[in-house]
């Protein structure tokens, strides 16, 4: 939008909004790192400068290395939240000891400045085992592996021996007897387990290591999945879960979209377990391989052999049971986190659709009325309860109520009924509705998109039809409407306060109405404390993201395409319904916007301009520069308004700062004098520029934007084009035509299912209520009868009827009669979801039949697979044949372990068996 332009410039041929939000979100993150690398930095310097003190005590021992500035400058180089934990880590490794004497000797000052907080560094009071090797002296044994973690960290991160290994000239176990106690260390197998726990510690906390070892695992980390007992038992081949029930060793990097979101969320379900590696199950560590050369003496005697293998041990404990659990876990949580954006993009998606969707409009409205724009009657019949009525709500073009029907026979049929009351009813209520319909001339009639909608979306075009004929009526179109806003609307705090006294289906009929005359405006009511926007669906996902993210993300959207559209505060103080918009306005928000509303609501005037929201308002400066260009003055509605203060430009996106740009480029296309001090003429250039907007076409606005680069503002070519397309369309709107429910999405609806719950390739129940067959035609080719010459009777062939005594009333069946049903082609099911299908009389069995009847009865249920959903039609085609049954048709993953799956597979059977 202009608005945005005025800030950004040239920035948006670059930058999309939603590049724009995730550069807020980015920066929102580094601020908050920033934040944690000045605290971990100013802990570091108190710690320097604690150690420095001690230097000077003569009884002072040093038993590490001082810190020392160049450990205290790396933490300037931070550059993600990684960095600064291996960074963090590092400096607790080593210098806990000095924090926790800081810690008491602040607490004994009773001044906590900015030590010891769980943000900069994990301590612990109690002895760790590192703090307890450290105590025995076994740092010294440390220095004898022959190189320091430091020195190796160099080695792995240069990727050559920089640094040799200097061999010590004892045996390990002579080194180590020098160090054993009565306790924790008490032989030599001990002493040498607690230096290699040491130096792996010491490795797995240097941050080069750390840098390497995590890049290397992200790169070949592979996945498994294996079900659990739960799993097991519940995750069949038709469950969401089942493609990915087994997994063996999927590269991470082959994962798409928002998959690792569903295996994580089947793990916490109890439905799988999942895990990653560096390798394949079972083979070696080739990594681990590769990198231990780095800590190793290239040399045979038994003397380095046996320190290699120290220092090999030493290593992998590094690796296994410290690093690679730690990048493991922090692996998950990243693919979760890209998973989830994925996920959360989607869901933005849909929104999208649904906002983008512009109100409904009809050709050749008459503006004339006392109330302009579209005239709406939304019907709504709950199919739940057999005895309650249709419930009818008319609205006028600002969405308000006008008029209430109330139709009690409608929602029943009138053909072929035997209840001659009903039919009665039925009659009376569609001469009601259609008496309603020529006293108020409704534009469009909606109806919501569920179970018998169809039915009576019918009933009503015969009404309409009835009418164009009899009286000449404009087409009145009957639209079916997504019911989802609406029945979570009649359960708002919002719809209980507007209409105290309505019923649930007056106020569902009414939200249908209000969607199809701004669906924008009927969403943003949903969002409100209650958060019923997170109520829609979502998809079965939405449990596994938190609610504050997805209610963000959804939140993102609806501020892009309230401010798209712009927001009039006039009509918000008018109309209750649309005061759920001001909220998303760029500046306001919901407590500023709240508290606008209540001050223009409490002074009784109209917002007469931009200028009086800081004048008579109080806005304060910068909330006015973030807000102004998205709020509109509707100066063709609000007759009220002073004409003295009207600023044309008001009722544009152009935002208030580049008002004098729009100005000058009115006057010079009219060529005006440019009279700064006549403002007159400025108004005067506006308003015919605005009326015959093609003279602007003319200006060379390159030439001005060069211009302004002269008076040193940035390049604002941008901002002058959309200021120019803006005088020529005031308030155009941007959003989607409207257009009708497509063919999946009407199926969807109507059968109360989802993409994900109803597809190609799941099995379903299903219940056979016909056969289906073909009936003969003129053209049919010869027909062979066949004659039982046990019995002497003639068969049909086409419907296999066998009781015809003489070929010729064959005959007569066929041609004269025409009592032949045909030949059948297939059954008719209804399946348990209440939609219908076909199976053909191929797809029943494996083996070949020629009449279903055979196999089949009618009333009979049996499992079928869908082979092809029908959508414009609303039915499926299905198949019952056992081949067809065996598998599912769902993809399996690329990687499905078979062989685990089959080995599962067989050891239930097996259990079955002995059961019987």
């Amino acid at each position: 939008s202009s608005g945005i332009n005025a800030e950004y410039g040239i920035i948006q041929d670059d930058l999309t909004v939603d590049d724009l939000y995730k550069i807020y979100a980015w920066d929102e993150k580094w601020m908050r790192l920033s934040r944690r690398k000045l605290k971990l930095k100013n802990l570091m310097m108190k710690v320097q400068q604690y150690q420095f003190e001690r230097t000077k005590e003569s009884s002072f021992i040093r038993t590490e290395r001082i810190l020392e500035a160049e450990d205290i400058d790396r933490v300037d180089s931070i550059q993600t939240p990684e960095e600064f934990n291996d960074i963090n880590s590092h400096f607790s490794l080593y210098y806990s000891s000095d924090i926790i004497d800081l810690q008491n000797q602040a607490k004994a000052n009773a001044t906590l400045d900015g030590l010891g907080t769980a943000d900069q560094c994990k301590l612990s009071q109690k002895r760790s085992n590192y703090k307890m090797c450290q105590e025995k002296n076994l740092g010294t044994l440390v220095e004898r592996f022959g190189l320091t973690a430091r020195q190796f960290a160099e080695n792995l991160s240069d990727q050559y021996n920089r640094h040799s290994v200097e061999q010590f000239t004892l045996m390990p176990e002579e080194t180590a007897a020098e160090f054993k106690d009565k306790r924790r260390f008490s032989d030599e197998a001990k002493v040498l387990a607690g230096a290699r726990y040491m130096i792996a510690c010491q490795i797995s906390a240097e941050p080069s290591v750390r840098s390497c070892v995590r890049q290397a695992f992200y790169d070949r980390a592979l996945l498994t999945i294996t079900p659990t007992q739960q799993g097991i038992r519940e995750v069949d081949d038709h469950h969401p879960y089942a493609k990915f029930k087994f997994i063996k060793d999927k590269p991470v990097k082959d994962l798409t979209g928002e998959e690792f979101l569903k295996m994580w969320g089947a793990q916490k379900d109890g439905f799988v377990k999942l895990s990653l590696s560096i390798c394949d199950r079972g083979a070696k560590d080739s990594y681990f391989e590769e990198i231990k050369m780095f800590f190793y003496r290239d040399e045979f005697s038994k003397l380095v052999q046996t320190w290699n293998e120290q220092r090999t041990e030493a290593l992998g404990l590094a690796l296994n049971k410290m690093l690679y659990p730690m990048f493991e876990q922090e692996l998950i949580q990243k693919l979760k986190e890209e998973a989830t954006n994925h996920y959360l993009q989607t869901c933005k998606m849909k929104l999208r659709r649904w906002l983008q969707m512009a109100p409904y409009t009809v050709e050749n409205l008459d503006e004339s009325s006392q109330v302009p724009g579209i005239r709406v009657l939304g019907l709504y019949i709950d199919l739940n309860e057999r005895d309650k009525p249709a419930y009818g709500i008319l609205i006028n073009g600002e969405g308000e109520v006008e008029e209430l029907i109330t139709l009690p026979y409608f929602r029943y049929s009138h053909r072929g009924s035997a209840n001659r009351d009903l039919t009665k009813g039925k009659l009376a209520d569609i001469e009601k509705l259609k008496d309603f319909i020529l006293e108020h001339k409704p534009h469009v009639i909606g109806l919501p998109c569920e179970g018998r909608s169809l039915i009576y979306q019918r009933d009503l075009q015969e009404v309409v039809t009835a009418l164009e004929q009899q009286h000449q009526i404009d087409p009145i179109a009957i639209e079916l409407v997504d019911p989802s806003v609406a029945k979570l609307y009649k359960e708002t705090t919002r719809s209980k306060t507007e209409f105290p006294s309505y019923k649930p289906e007056q106020k569902m009929a009414l939200s249908i109405c209000r969607r199809l005359r701004d669906p924008l405006v009927e969403f943003s009511q949903l969002c409100n404390f209650s958060n019923d926007i997170l109520n829609l669906p979502w998809g079965l996902l939405k449990k596994f993201v938190s609610s504050e993210r997805l209610k963000e993300c959804l939140y993102e959207e609806f501020m892009t395409r309230v401010n798209e559209v712009g927001v009039d505060l006039n009509f918000a103080v008018d109309h209750y319904h649309y005061q759920s918009m001001v909220q998303f306005v760029c500046g306001l928000g919901p407590r500023k916007g709240d508290a606008l509303l209540k001050l223009l609501k409490q002074n009784n005037e109209n917002l007469e301009s931009r200028a009086a929201l800081v004048t008579n308002f109080k806005l304060g400066g910068r909330v006015f520069l973030n807000c102004a260009g998205f709020i509109r003055i509707n100066h063709a509605r609000d007759d009220s308004l002073n004409t003295d203060n009207v600023q044309l430009l008001d009722s544009t996106r152009i935002h208030p700062e580049t008002y004098i740009w729009a100005t000058k480029m009115a006057i010079d296309a009219l060529e005006y004098d440019d009279d700064e001090e006549d403002t007159n003429i400025k108004q005067r250039a506006i308003e015919e520029t605005m009326e015959d907007p093609e003279k602007l076409r003319d200006l060379d606005l390159d030439a001005f934007a060069i211009e302004l680069e002269r008076q040193e503002y940035p390049d604002k070519r941008i901002t002058l084009y959309d200021i120019r397309d803006e005088l020529t369309n005031r308030y155009a709107d941007k959003r989607v035509p409207y257009h009708a429910l497509t063919d999946e999405e009407r199926f969807y609806l109507l059968a109360n299912e989802t993409p994900e719950t109803f597809k190609e390739g799941i099995i379903t129940l299903c219940e056979v209520y016909a056969i289906a067959r073909r009936k003969p035609k003129g053209d049919e080719p010869d027909i062979q009868p066949k004659r039982n010459e046990e019995n002497g009777m003639w068969q049909c062939p086409l419907c296999l009827r066998d009781n015809f005594p003489e070929l010729s009333e064959i005959w007569n069946h066929f041609d004269t009669t025409g009592s032949c049903p045909g030949q059948a082609v297939g059954i008719r099911v209804r399946l348990d979801n209440g939609l219908r299908g076909f199976i053909a009389t191929k797809n029943i069995s494996d083996s070949r039949i020629t009449n279903p009847e055979d196999r089949i009865k009618i009333r009979m249920q049996i499992n079928a697979k869908v082979i092809k959903i029908l959508f414009d039609k609303f039915t499926v085609d299905l198949s019952c044949k056992s081949s067809d049954l065996n598998t599912t048709g769902l993809a399996k993953d690329l990687y499905y372990d078979t062989e685990a799956a089959e080995k599962v597979k067989q050891a239930k059977s097996a259990k079955k068996n002995k059961k019987i």
